[in-house]
């Protein structure tokens, strides 16, 4: 597993290491590990390497040659760059824009390796071999990539797939489009919403429930009904930790 760490504070770069070498031990993962104080020299290096599997980015980097680390995640994007990016933070506060770069998350210091181990789990689950299910609608057939599925709504029995490239419209029932997509990565909120696992931002815990998922660069915000919020916080808490 390949692993980038930009943080400008000597101290805390050397503990991201000592825990990550720890996760990686105990996981019997082989880890390469690289470190940078600057965002330059982070985005000079991703430019040369396209195999990074995650990236620790310190969101208040605070050289007067640097840019912060919102910013530098945002050039990063701008590059093409999907890798995942877990800002590290003093103030979570500060990572709450964390969205409008599809941040995994943040940890918050001084760190809890047990959130940092489930994050670093998460990258390892997503390097498996993506799914690729097969819609079949009474026009089309179409083949859509798992990470493209944002949600999938039903209205007077037609099933609507959210994706972030178009809209899939058919005829069926929220049972079947889980039979088809399984609970792992996906769950079902409300009898009329079953969202993407990976695409949830917030949870709003006080009635009336909602969520906010990832749609593109933009939230999208849905009703979670009473029968659904517990499994979904489950999720939210266990899982997702956004």
């Amino acid at each position: 597993m390949k692993v980038v760490i930009c943080e400008d504070e000597c101290y805390w770069r050397d503990a991201l290491k000592a825990s990550i070498s720890r996760w990686a031990l105990n996981k019997n993962i082989e880890l390469q590990c690289a470190d940078f104080y600057s965002s330059q020299k982070l985005i000079q290096y991703l430019n040369a390497h396209i195999d990074i599997d995650v990236v620790l980015l310190d969101i208040s980097l605070s050289s007067e040659e640097d840019i912060d680390g919102m910013t530098t995640a945002k050039h990063i994007r701008k590059m093409g760059n999907r890798v995942p990016i877990i800002f590290v933070t003093v103030d979570s506060a500060r990572a709450i824009d964390g969205y409008l770069v599809e941040a995994m998350g943040f940890l918050k210091k001084p760190i809890d390796e047990k959130r940092l181990s489930l994050f670093l789990d998460r990258v390892v689950k997503q390097k498996k071999p993506e799914r690729v299910f097969t819609i079949i609608a009474e026009s089309t057939i179409s083949s859509v990539r798992q990470s493209d599925i944002v949600f999938v709504e039903v209205n007077n029995h037609t099933i609507i797939y959210h994706t972030t490239k178009e809209e899939i419209y058919l005829r069926g029932t929220l049972n079947k489009v889980m039979q088809l997509l399984g609970c792992e990565n996906f769950i079902q909120i409300h009898r009329s919403y079953v969202i993407a696992k990976s695409k949830i931002y917030r949870v709003k815990i006080t009635y009336p429930y909602s969520v906010d998922i990832f749609n593109g660069h933009e939230i999208t915000n849905l009703p979670v009904s009473r029968n659904y919020i517990t499994n979904l916080l489950e999720v939210y808490s266990d899982d997702v930790l956004q």
